[in-house]
């Protein structure tokens, strides 16, 4: 019997055997097995799409994507070590469900009643109690990135919501007590920052910051005589005319944004800022080079906090 293949995308043991399929032919090339009993008949362009589905499949229609799986699946970046392939679907579950017993899936419970939303047409949780899931087994650092991360500045710059505006962040912790890494979360609210453009800028600001300095405005923009932004500063302390910029040289073979970027900064000098270049070789010693130059420039430039009596 030729099975038939107008099937969803994902799809379980039954759906693929009242369809045409044999047993051995799930076991074949023409299937790819994801969860246990879940295929799809082509390998999937986006795997963790595919095993969100999956999971979502064999939970059952009460489950919900949690955790870093909504985060990633909503587009926020995440560190390296959340998004390895050995990195399970989790998923959200009534307390009363102890859902699917699957290697590759971690269901979370709670007792208390979390609102569902959409994230890329699954259900999952709130992108705020993912963050605060998330608290549990990430570092102050990790935390931080992710909750800028949740709030990125548009691009090309526009009107538009962040996944998470800072006031729900916040009331989020707020509102959550004696819970697996709020006092992470607690921490890693005050210094996350919307409007950033990258986990490499959210990594420098917080070094800066846990080095003692104040913390900077992110992408200042810089204006032109009719008041319109001609540039953004990564991160920057306008009233002494210094910012500090990371560069990952990601257009080092890019002529013509390296002459863009030697104009922008022979300007931006010629305004009286002195800016700052940190670079993936200032991290291991965690920025204390950088942050003792920006230190010395907010010093020279009489910065309030540097003011000896």
């Amino acid at each position: 019997m030729e099975p038939q293949l107008d099937l969803p995308p994902v799809f379980d043991t039954k759906t693929a055997l009242g369809s045409g399929f044999t047993s051995k032919q799930l076991r074949g090339p023409r299937v790819t097995r994801l969860l246990r009993g879940t295929f799809a008949t082509a390998t999937p362009d986006d795997l963790l799409e595919a095993f969100a589905r999956a999971a979502l499949l064999v939970a059952g229609p009460e489950s919900s994507l949690c955790e870093v799986t909504a985060l990633r699946m909503a587009g926020v970046d995440v560190p390296a070590r959340f998004s390895r392939s050995d990195e399970p679907i989790h998923l959200h579950l009534p307390i009363a469900d102890r859902g699917p017993q699957r290697t590759g899936v971690q269901t979370h419970h709670t007792q208390r009643q979390l609102p569902i939303n959409t994230v890329a047409g699954h259900p999952a949780l709130h992108l705020a109690e993912c963050w605060l899931q998330l608290a549990a087994r990430a570092t102050v650092l990790e935390l931080v990135v992710v909750g800028d991360g949740l709030m990125r500045r548009p691009r090309p710059p526009r009107h538009q919501p962040f996944l998470v505006e800072p006031i729900t962040l916040s009331q989020a912790v707020a509102q959550s007590h004696r819970r697996p890494g709020i006092r992470t979360a607690r921490e890693a609210v005050a210094l996350v920052r919307p409007g950033t453009d990258s986990p490499m800028e959210s990594v420098t600001r917080f070094r800066l910051v846990r080095a003692g300095l104040p913390q900077p405005y992110v992408n200042y923009p810089i204006l032109d005589a009719t008041g319109w932004p001609v540039y953004f500063l990564d991160l920057a302390y306008p009233e002494q005319q210094v910012a500090v910029e990371y560069d990952g040289a990601i257009h080092v073979a890019d002529t013509i944004r390296m002459q863009d970027d030697a104009h922008r900064r022979r300007r931006l000098e010629d305004d009286g800022w002195r800016l700052i270049t940190a670079t993936a070789r200032d991290l291991p010693d965690g920025m204390a080079t950088i942050a003792a130059s920006v230190r010395a420039a907010l010093a020279s430039r009489g910065h309030p906090a540097f003011i000896h009596s």
